[in-house]
């Protein structure tokens, strides 16, 4: 069982769907981490920039409106901020060979609450982060 006192290790979700949104980010919370919530790779940037206690960063492969794609997002972000664990979701679009930076994990929709922590724990035990 964690510490209750030690600090929440702190994630960035990126959905553009509300809902999807808002269940991924209640899922990681309940499994006991701090989340940051992001719509648009815009406001992704935004955060991964003002926020350096972000360890891990899930990202849907599908963001409406956005000229980039999760991948694409993945890719940016693993070049800028390499400690970061990267963990892609996505019911569409699966990845091909290139698509996924170095040491990213991929998830695929629908998936349950458990499901998307376990893949979170995974991705950031590779990495070396958490316990």
């Amino acid at each position: 069982m964690a510490d209750a006192f030690a600090p929440r290790l702190a994630v960035l979700v990126v959905e553009d769907n509300p809902v999807q949104l808002m269940e991924a980010a209640a899922a990681l919370r309940d499994a006991g981490y701090e989340v940051a919530e992001a719509s648009t790779i815009e406001e992704a940037q935004a955060h991964l920039a003002a926020r350096p206690e972000l360890v891990a960063m899930v990202a849907d492969v599908d963001l409406a409106g956005e000229p980039l794609s999760g991948f694409t997002l993945a890719k940016a972000v693993a070049a800028r901020w390499p400690e970061l664990a990267i963990l892609i979701v996505s019911g569409v679009e699966w990845p091909g060979a290139d698509q996924m930076p170095m040491g990213a994990r991929f998830l695929r929709k629908p998936f349950a609450a458990e499901g998307l922590a376990e893949a979170l724990r995974t991705v950031l035990a590779a990495r070396g982060i958490g316990s």
